[in-house]
């Protein structure tokens, strides 16, 4: 029993030794294949190290990459950025021409999937990886693609393209292949980047070739040790004359008659040679003025930049030197026509500043783009006032004008014809500006009109004149016809009145008729009033002018009311400017319009009511205004407020309006009256100074 137990042991232990040999015997496989990978990848990496071009390299790689991996196809994809896509640059293996012209976008496939992810990807059965959804599946499929590998082939951070081996029969490649292929990528990438630093540097070094060869301009290289050339190109002969050789015993410095540097003009020789041994100067820049061999003066203009060695020391300098003749000159030039067009800016400026006129630009929806000052005269606002609230402008229109005014405004914008209108403006002090308004429209780039350009005249005085001139005709006319019909009238009044006295006389006190005949003689008397105002209107009037002072004459006509018990002067409120200058005026007679005018809004105001008069001076006038409210007084009452007889003059409050008027007239001056809101009347004198 004894001796089976053993046996049993014994084979046990025998199968136990067969499977360990047959394991390292595996193992030892497994190490010549992966000795044998190594083999050829050093061969490889010998074979690559020859003078081939690139293509000859990457076609090695890919037949190599089959030999070590045992693979039916083998390509190297180079990425395109221009259409982020793969193409096959070198294959090995490919049946199909579809599959051999076929390109992948950056995002689909196997090589998007390793260009995403930055790593190797082994595929076992490729149409049931759900990660390989792509359009050009059935091109894969007709090539019999089942298994395979796909690794970066990547230069740090860059991605240069993808590297595959397929095999047509589903094959389990391992961690070990994966990373034999990856060193293989490795190989491929180091070959591209090389090829694409040569072409780099093949282009850049044809393109210094052409520039210095070609180009107008010169390259050279400075040494701060000897101030000597040790490089200059071929067109330093071509720019001063001089070849490259004359400067083994010429200085450069000899043929500089003047520098300039930024900001820094006429700067000597000695400061920069001075500057550039002492390391003081990085990128530099200066113009020079340089003599040329055959006598004539050109502007060149160097930038450079330092020159250092290995060991970080300053060597000297590399600069390119460039004919800026041409540009000088247009420099001088246009600092000549800079210059003129300075003194004609402050020429313009000036006249638009001090000319009398309003100067104004202005868009179509009525914002300021610019106005001078002598807005202020006209509207009584600052430029600046305007320009950050426009609408202040529009505001300032006087209400009848404004409508009429925008639609000629809006039609000029759209046909591009010129703005004339001659409208009223509402000074911020409340008086009336009449104004003539001309503007051009200005089109920009599609004919659309971008802005008004304008000038506003005052034409107040004219207007004045104007009317001055027909209101002195018409009161010649009218006094000539009322002398007329007032000695026509006079005449038989005369005779009726004393017929009608000569027999009220003779009458008894108890006669029925005696109060028909007083009432005859009450008419007849209040005829003779009339008459004799109008013969007051119609007579000339001498004035006697005499420097006053305007706030006194106020003053004064108050105290006067007050003493002769014509009105209630303690509802006046007085605000005079202290600083008005005194105005030559006819003090007798404008003290009679300023009583009568003063005696008239005390009766006419309710009982509770006050009245404020307000001195001032605006420009060449010094202006009146009372205010105060009104009860029994209709929009026509004001309209022939100075007309005689009008209804709202009560006997307790006759007062002579219409002289009122006239001597405002006489002086030159201007009297309005307004109904303005909550039914307070506005009487608006203005004397010229």
């Amino acid at each position: 029993m004894a001796r089976r137990i053993d046996h049993e042991q014994m084979g046990k232990r025998i199968e136990q030794l067969e499977a360990e040999l047959l394991a390292r015997k595996r193992q030892g496989e497994e190490l010549e294949a992966e000795l044998g990978k190594f083999r050829s990848l050093y061969d490889l990496a010998l074979a690559m190290t020859s003078e081939q071009s690139m293509d000859d390299n990457l076609q090695l790689i890919v037949e190599k990459s089959r030999e070590i991996l045992r693979s039916d196809i083998s390509h190297i994809s180079l990425y395109d950025r221009e259409r982020k896509e793969f193409y096959k640059h070198r294959s090995s293996g490919i049946r199909t021409e579809a599959y051999q012209k076929m390109r992948i976008p950056w995002d689909s496939g196997l090589g998007g999937l390793v260009a995403r992810t930055r790593a190797g990807t082994i595929v076992e059965d490729y149409f049931s990886d759900e990660r390989l959804i792509t359009p050009m599946r059935g091109i894969i499929s007709q090539e019999g693609i089942v298994s395979g590998m796909a690794v970066p082939i990547q230069m740090r951070a860059q991605t240069l393209g993808v590297l595959y081996i397929f095999n047509r029969t589903k094959t389990a490649y391992s961690k070990s292949d994966l990373d034999t292929l990856l060193l293989i990528a490795n190989l491929a990438a180091v070959e591209v980047m090389r090829k694409k630093s040569e072409d780099a540097l093949r282009e850049s070094e044809e393109r210094f070739r052409f520039m210095a060869e070609t180009t107008g301009d010169v390259i050279y290289r400075l040494r701060y040790d000897s101030m000597t050339y040790d490089y200059l190109s071929p067109g330093i002969e071509k720019l001063i004359g001089y070849s490259a050789a004359d400067f083994t015993s010429l200085r450069f410095s000899d043929l500089v008659m003047r520098i300039d540097l930024p900001g820094q003009e006429g700067v000597p020789p000695s400061q920069l040679v001075r500057e550039r041994r002492e390391g003081k100067t990085g990128e530099y820049r200066a113009d020079y003025l340089v003599r040329t061999r055959g006598g004539e003066l050109k502007w060149l203009r160097d930038h450079s930049f330092p020159w250092v060695d290995d060991s970080g020391k300053l060597v000297g300098s590399v600069g390119i030197l460039s004919d800026i003749s041409d540009y000088k000159r247009a420099e001088i030039l246009v600092k000549e026509r800079t210059a003129d067009l300075i003194e004609s800016e402050e020429k313009y400026r000036s006249l638009v500043e001090n000319v009398p006129l309003v100067v104004y630009r202005m868009k179509p929806d009525g914002e300021i783009l610019f106005v001078n000052h002598f807005v202020e005269e006209v509207f009584g606002y600052a430029p600046e006032e305007l320009l950050s609230n426009p609408p202040l402008w529009e505001g300032s229109l006087y209400d009848e004008d404004r409508d009429r005014i925008g639609e000629l405004r809006r039609r000029s914008c759209e046909d591009g014809s010129d703005f004339i209108a001659e409208y009223r403006v509402v000074h911020r002090n409340g008086h009336i500006v009449y104004v003539i308004d001309h503007a051009i429209p200005s089109p920009d780039a599609h004919g659309v009109t971008a802005s008004m350009d304008g000038i506003l005249m005052d034409v107040t005085g004219r207007v004045k004149l104007q009317e001055e001139l027909i209101r002195t005709e018409g009161l010649k006319t009218i006094g000539e016809v009322s002398a007329r019909l007032a000695h026509e009238i006079r005449n038989p009044l005369v005779s009726a009145g004393g017929f009608a006295r000569r027999l009220l006389s003779t009458m008894d006190p108890a006669d029925p008729n005696r109060p028909k005949v007083e009432i005859i003689l009450k008419e007849v008397g209040r005829l003779e009033l009339i008459l004799r105002m109008i013969l007051n209107y119609i007579r000339p009037v001498e004035l006697e002018k005499a420097p006053t002072n305007l706030n006194t004459l106020m003053r004064r006509v108050l105290h006067a009311i007050e003493v002769a018990g014509h009105g209630d002067v303690s509802r006046v409120r007085l605000r005079c400017d202290e600083g008005l200058p005194k105005i030559d005026i006819d003090a007798r007679q404008m003290g009679r319009v300023l009583e009568s005018l003063t005696r008239h809004a005390l009766s006419q105001m309710p009982p509770e009511g006050v009245l404020l008069i307000e001195s001032s001076s605006r420009g060449a006038s010094i202006d009146l205004d009372f205010r105060y409210p009104v009860v029994h007084m209709s929009p026509d009452d004001v309209e022939h407020f100075f007309y005689p007889f009008t209804t709202f003059q009560t006997a307790d409050s006759i007062v002579d309006l219409p002289m009122c008027k006239i001597l405002v007239d006489k002086h030159g001056g201007v009297v309005d009256v307004r109904l303005c809101e909550n039914r307070r009347l506005w009487i608006h004198v203005s004397l010229p100074l």
